[in-house]
């Protein structure tokens, strides 16, 4: 599927949009590539965004002002998927797999 950058998001079904997203995000986001032997930088990187977040959301709370929180989901997001990328890990599958390991004991999430 032949995607122009502009048009991803709004031209991708709900069925669909997490393994397109993967894949857009390898081929044109441009985060720090880096070796599978040297995740630990990607990792950092991720701690460092969840603990960005946790300041985020406690200062939206107080201003009512949710923008820069949602931006913090989405480099979240976006290192998540790039970790997932260099492992080659569909996260998708990964989800299904986790659905299926705890047997339904979980309301749908998806």
């Amino acid at each position: 599927m032949d995607i122009s950058k502009k048009q991803l998001l709004f031209s991708i079904s709900r069925e669909d949009s997490l393994d397109l997203i993967q894949k857009y995000v390898e081929e044109n986001v441009n985060v720090d590539t880096f070796d599978k032997q040297d995740i630990s930088s990607e990792m950092f990187r991720l701690f460092f965004n969840v603990i960005e977040l946790g300041k985020e959301v406690r200062t939206s709370l107080k201003d009512q002002d949710y923008q820069n929180t949602t931006l913090k989901i989405a480099d979240i997001f976006l290192v998540l998927i790039s970790i997932c990328n260099s492992l080659n890990i569909n996260l998708f599958d990964a989800l299904q797999e986790k659905e299926q390991v705890l047997n339904g004991k979980v309301a749908k999430w998806f």
